[in-house]
């Protein structure tokens, strides 16, 4: 037998099954990529035909790292620096609540006013209230009657309610109380990551049936939210931070930036509940 001739058919038998191989690989991948355009495609246009209200989304693609903050008491250790401080600390120093002696009389339209924002930043920035600088306006929610300030960190929103200042208004639109929480200082931890974008996390809730028909989707924020707590420290990673309106009742959804889940639990439960009980003492007195 002439085995160099048959080692030479082997050879070329393999390079064409290789070949072969290779080319089926890379037209199953042309197909996928062309069907998950054209589905992305589908997902805004079945929004669109199912009259959700989209925001106009960006084109920019964010690349942000994980942050970290150490455990403190900062709120319980610099409470006594406070000017009329009419507040108490929580008994394991993560919360500030505080009555004002004199409300603030904010503007009387129904929505916050610009001249509103810029009378909180004074009294955030004030002898009133602890690491004031570190925080900026983020929300107003007319049903809840509260205005909310978030810490930023790496110039992104904490916004899980682990870093915020809430104020409560009357229904005469007067700051009567504030509840705070603080982080503390923050660094950033590892390499930026590149993120899933603000209309990925739109489609994303809508496949997961999160967005009914004919409601109103406010364009995505990027913030951090805690995903790891640890005894001495805390992990922030990036999120898309989404507001809902449905038939007048705002929700909000916020799906991981990074692996595009949907973070149902909610981080600040029990931030959540001090805040009613805080709420229930004031309509008490």
């Amino acid at each position: 037998m002439d085995f160099k001739r048959i080692q030479i058919i082997f050879i070329i038998t393999f390079l064409f099954l290789n070949t072969f191989l290779i080319f089926t690989y890379f037209d199953k991948n042309k197909s996928y990529y062309t069907s998950s355009s054209n589905q992305e495609i589908d997902f805004i246009e079945e929004m669109e035909n199912e009259n959700i209200q989209l925001p106009d989304f960006s084109e920019i693609e964010n690349k942000v790292p994980y942050v970290q903050a150490e455990t403190n008491n900062l709120l319980e250790e610099n409470v006594e620096q406070l000017k009329n401080r009419s507040g108490t600390v929580e008994e394991d120093g993560s919360l500030y609540s505080s009555l004002l002696s004199n409300p603030l009389a904010l503007s009387e339209e129904i929505e916050i006013t610009q001249e509103d924002i810029e009378l909180l930043d004074e009294f955030v920035i004030s002898d009133q209230v602890l690491f004031g600088k570190n925080y900026r306006y983020f929300s107003y929610n007319l049903a809840d009657q509260k205005i909310k300030y978030t810490q930023i960190a790496n110039n992104i929103p904490i916004a899980d309610g682990t870093s915020e200042i809430v104020f409560h208004l009357n229904n005469k639109k007067q700051v009567i109380s504030y509840d705070q929480t603080f982080a503390g200082p923050v660094t950033v931890q590892g390499e930026s990551r590149k993120l899933i974008t603000d209309k990925n996390a739109v489609e994303i809730l809508y496949q997961n049936d999160e967005i009914p028909a004919s409601a109103t989707v406010k364009k995505p924020v990027l913030t951090y939210s805690k995903t790891l707590l640890l005894e001495k420290l805390s992990m922030y990673a990036p999120v898309w931070y989404v507001e809902v309106t449905n038939s007048g009742t705002i929700e909000y959804k916020r799906v991981d930036a990074l692996s595009g889940s949907i973070i149902r639990s909610n981080m600040n439960e029990e931030s959540t509940i001090k805040e009613a009980v805080a709420e229930e003492e004031i309509k008490t007195n």
